[in-house]
């Protein structure tokens, strides 16, 4: 069974979409990465997630369609997903950054 994302996954989701396909930087979704061993039909941790639009998402010659040429073209989807982490985590510090410096002023 899926499980419902809390608030916390819900906003890293937005997050991670809010950055843009991996691929082409269109307007993203996000693709819940599937690690070796996790069947059909079961989804992994909603943190476990890269941004992909339509066409590389669910398209004909998508990761959904065609994992491995499209892996053999962007890299593994596991290496896609520590630079997205990489990358939320830096928009995260920035916005901290931001927050802190512009905190009282109105």
């Amino acid at each position: 069974m899926k499980k419902a994302p809390t608030k916390a996954e819900r906003e890293h989701m937005s997050k991670v979409a809010s950055l843009g396909c991996w691929i082409c930087q269109r307007p993203a979704n996000v693709h819940h990465i599937r690690p070796i061993g996790l069947g059909i039909g079961r989804r992994s941790s909603h943190y476990d997630t890269i941004p992909l639009c339509y066409d590389h998402h669910q398209g004909q010659f998508s990761i959904h369609n065609c994992k491995q040429q499209f892996e053999d073209m962007y890299g593994k989807e596991t290496n896609i997903l520590q630079e997205v982490k990489k990358r939320v985590a830096d928009m995260e510090q920035a916005n901290d950054l931001f927050n802190f410096y512009n905190k009282g002023e109105k």
